[in-house]
């Protein structure tokens, strides 16, 4: 199991999750890391997937994480985030990275650890929707 597979495994609560890609949707008990994983790594050869991690309760405001490559990129990964608020509104964040660990890493703690990236190098797309 490679050191990204091991810290998805520290903080598992009783959130339940839902994976969904363009070929197959997973519920909570066939989700691994190594699924994550292979989704995203598999975007090379399939540039039009994409992963949406989706918890059963928000975890810090987020109701799901999305990913999707960017062609424009080489290798790249756009990564979003969405935070529904109290008042019934919501704020969408986007963050673009090169770095597959990165993004994988990002994936596998909002998974994992139930953890959310630090927002303050993505960029607010809430006006876009």
């Amino acid at each position: 199991m490679s050191s990204l597979e091991n810290q998805a495994f520290a903080g598992q609560n009783d959130l339940t999750y839902t994976i969904t890609t363009q070929g197959a949707t997973y519920q909570n008990d066939a989700i691994e890391a190594s699924v994550i994983i292979d989704i995203l790594v598999g975007f090379e050869t399939d540039p039009d997937d994409f992963i949406v991690l989706e918890p059963s309760a928000p975890i810090g405001g987020s109701v799901y994480m999305q990913a999707i490559p960017t062609p424009d990129e080489d290798g790249g990964f756009s990564v979003e985030l969405r935070l529904e608020h109290a008042d019934g509104t919501f704020s969408h964040y986007s963050y673009s990275t090169t770095d597959k660990d990165e993004a994988i890493r990002m994936c596998l703690d909002y998974w994992g650890m139930q953890k959310l990236p630090d927002l303050s190098g993505w960029e607010d797309v809430t006006d876009q929707f």
